[in-house]
């Protein structure tokens, strides 16, 4: 599936790199595009690490009233967890996943021209809105659709950004372990988000300490066979070196780094087994990634 989906991948960002762009159709953008590696990654029902590889296609930019951020991961994973006609062998090809996701905020500062939405450590109060999307062709097999909508409050930093938000959430999921077939209707439930990157230096190392984390609450059963979820928790920190500054081949373009990967309760799902409930599925993954900035 990374093999298949990659072409498109690069094909993507490259239009999008070489777009002519009017200044007055933005006021900055950032296009990204990473490769990661994770070798523990841990799948709802899988009891064993499994190994991921993921390109990842990101987007963000400002314009005069908000800001819109999406992202587009391919993820191939080891035979450890395979792809649902396969019996999950040494030589048995692993599943793969796709994982799409969209936020669109509307700033309350720009939309009033005014800095009315400031106060204290806050820059700017705006809506956001969005939508996540993801397919996987493992046992479990996710076809998660979901919609999020509320406040976003943006700290004022030095340098660099944090913001937080506080949504509303209604999801549509798939469980392959215990649904009763097509997809779940899950209740609406609160959902937290955070993101965040601080550029800083050590001595001569430019760094840059970046991420994000949700917090999805407990959204009911799907339907009448499907089991009860739990709350979800999703952190994803990384430290990345500015190679380009650090090299002098262009500052701000090149990154490589290391990050920390903690998954509670991945999906809402507790993980399965012949016996029933048999474990409690967290993650506890190290990655590395090195990434391309093309703006």
């Amino acid at each position: 599936m990374l093999k298949k989906l990659l072409p498109s991948l690069l094909a993507l960002c490259a239009g999008m790199a070489a777009a002519p762009v009017q200044a007055s159709d933005f006021q900055w953008t950032d296009t990204y595009l990473s490769y990661r590696y994770l070798y523990q990654d841990v799948q709802p029902g899988t009891f064993k690490h499994v190994r991921e590889s993921a390109v990842n296609l990101s987007h963000a930019d400002g314009w005069d009233y908000g800001s819109n951020f999406f992202s587009l991961d391919v993820e191939q994973f080891s035979h450890q967890d395979p792809s649902n006609s396969l019996s999950g062998g040494p030589n048995s090809t692993g599943s793969g996943e796709f994982y799409g996701l969209f936020r669109s905020t509307f700033s309350g500062n720009k939309i009033s021209n005014t800095n009315s939405f400031s106060f204290g450590p806050i820059k700017d109060i705006g809506l956001e809105i969005g939508a996540d999307w993801c397919t996987q062709n493992d046992q479990f097999a996710s076809n998660k659709k979901l919609l999020v909508l509320g406040p976003q409050f943006a700290f004022d930093l030095p340098k660099g950004f944090w913001d937080f938000s506080i949504h509303m959430a209604h999801e549509w999921n798939t469980d392959g372990y215990h649904s009763s077939g097509g997809s779940d209707n899950f209740n609406l439930v609160p959902e937290l988000e955070t993101a965040w990157m601080i550029p800083f230096n050590a001595g001569p190392v430019p760094l840059k300490f970046a991420g994000y984390a949700n917090l999805i609450g407990p959204k009911g059963r799907g339907d009448s066979q499907d089991a009860k979820h739990a709350t979800e928790f999703l952190a994803h920190p990384k430290l990345m070196v500015d190679v380009g500054t650090l090299t002098g081949i262009k500052p701000g373009k090149i990154d490589a780094g290391v990050g920390y990967e903690y998954w509670l309760h991945k999906f809402g799902d507790v993980s399965y087994g012949s016996g029933g409930v048999t474990a409690v599925p967290v993650q506890h993954a190290v990655f590395f990634e090195v990434g391309y900035h093309f703006n």
